[in-house]
């Protein structure tokens, strides 16, 4: 894929507006949660029950999508337009760090019911008895996760399947997200996409991490990748990374429906104050940077090699 196509879509990604009611994105979450509610009863079903509905809801929502937009783009006569159209779509992510800067913005007034508020935008867990200090580490995290969940991996399946995969990608990563399995109603029903969103996310998730600790400290974030608490599962092998590159502490207990869901603390050794707020956009900013310029050279050496 031309370099140019996709520094294009990035460049315009980011300063586009696009408000999420006309977002082809946001219809899809709308069917997700229309379909839940329809074939969802943890109640009366039971949990193999709940699984084969979370399978079948899924295959039935992304089949039409992915078979037209397969049509679409053979019979375009312009193809490489379809497929940049499916990229700018599928990297949908500047209304993560707009709503980092409103949470930052918000708490340096001291007001923490518009920091709470904007937080809820990006997160899942509860945040109406979260401290000022608790919502910073909240929102790193979360920009940090989706930074690689949501950015670097539509990237990087764009790069190897094309605009297809890209947008097929981003559609199984909003079903996982709207049926969280963190949430007690989906604890079963979002489990089989979780599976395969963890199968699609566990290589772009090393290299978006990785891009940060170059962008960072390597020296700090290098140590993260030889600890085992790295290799548990995807969310923490980010977290240690970014966290270790950044030198603070991420993790820790959280709430979703009134429950706590405890995760390992992971990362740096220093608590998190609110200036790492703009320190973690920064780093993924130039983390962006840093892969584009290496997809860069590899542009160009396979431009020398073939000519």
């Amino acid at each position: 894929m031309p370099f140019w196509v996709l520094l294009l879509i990035i460049v315009v990604e980011r300063y586009l507006p696009w408000p999420d009611k006309y977002h082809p994105i946001s219809f899809i979450k709308v069917l997700a949660s229309g379909m839940q509610a329809k074939v969802l009863s943890p109640e009366r079903n039971s949990i193999r029950q709940q699984e084969i509905s979370g399978t079948l809801a899924c295959i039935v929502l992304l089949l039409p999508f992915c078979s037209i937009l397969a049509v679409f783009k053979y019979l375009s006569e312009y193809p490489i337009f379809f497929e940049a159209l499916m990229l700018l779509v599928a990297l949908r992510f500047q209304n993560i760090p707009k709503q980092t800067r409103r949470v930052c913005a918000a708490l340096s007034r001291q007001q923490k019911m518009l920091a709470r508020h904007a937080l809820s935008q990006i997160v899942r867990r509860e945040t109406e008895q979260m401290s000022p200090l608790g919502m910073v580490k909240a929102n790193i995290e979360s920009l940090l996760l989706r930074y690689s969940y949501q950015y670097c991996s539509v990237v990087f399946w764009y790069l190897l399947t094309g605009g297809v995969g890209a947008l097929t990608y981003r559609l199984i990563y909003e079903l996982s997200l709207c049926w969280n399995t963190k949430l007690a109603k989906f604890r079963y029903f979002g489990q089989p996409v979780r599976h395969v969103v963890n199968i699609l996310q566990w290589l772009p998730s090393k290299l978006a991490s990785l891009s940060v600790v170059i962008a960072v400290n390597i020296n700090q974030g290098s140590a993260a990748i030889f600890q085992r608490i790295s290799y548990q599962c995807n969310h923490l092998f980010v977290l240690n990374l970014c966290g270790a590159s950044l030198g603070i502490e991420l993790g820790g207990p959280a709430y979703y429906d009134q429950q706590k869901v405890r995760t390992k603390k992971c990362g740096g050794n220093r608590q998190i104050i609110l200036a790492d707020n703009t320190r973690a956009l920064a780093a993924t900013a130039r983390a962006t940077w840093v892969w584009l310029t290496l997809y860069f050279l590899g542009c160009a050496l396979s431009f020398l090699i073939t000519k």
